[in-house]
């Protein structure tokens, strides 16, 4: 029988290698997710500061979602110009507050929600860590960020 340094034997051996190899890829891919978790939430964060400063044109003025839609659509194909087809975002508008000295006013929040696949590059991690179906190999990151509503006191 043929043993190894420590006295364990080829197949003792044959046995802990694999998991020791899938322990090592595990662990890199949490790092690897861990990187793009971090940049959805970026992302997130920079839509909806873009968004919240273009929403309002006019002192007083209604906030335009139509407008903060098209002018994220843009900007999301931006960061993302390697996969623009694959993230997908919504945003919503709710009311915090009225403003007591004009209570036609409305202090509006702007909520920024992301989905970002990401690939997973480590072998066999898609057993552990990927979304159904897990034979693709991804997982969806989310990410929300919200954000007030910028009005401009004077036109």
């Amino acid at each position: 029988m043929i043993r190894g340094r420590g006295g364990q034997s080829a197949v003792e051996m044959l046995i802990v290698l694999p998991v020791f190899m899938m322990m090592l890829f595990v662990t890199l891919e949490l790092g690897n997710i861990a990187y793009h978790t971090i940049l959805a939430h970026h992302a997130a964060y920079e839509l909806a500061r873009v968004g919240a400063l273009v929403g309002v044109k006019k002192a007083g003025g209604p906030t335009n979602k139509q407008a903060i839609n098209s002018v994220l659509k843009d900007q999301a194909s931006q960061m993302f110009s390697r996969t623009p087809d694959k993230i997908r975002f919504e945003t919503e508008l709710r009311i915090t507050s009225m403003d007591p000295q004009n209570p036609t006013h409305a202090n509006e929040d702007l909520i920024v929600k992301i989905e970002y696949p990401v690939k997973l590059i480590f072998p066999g991690t898609n057993i552990f860590l990927a979304d159904p179906p897990k034979r693709l190999g991804f997982k969806t990151l989310r990410a929300s960020v919200r954000m007030p509503v910028e009005r401009p006191l004077l036109n």
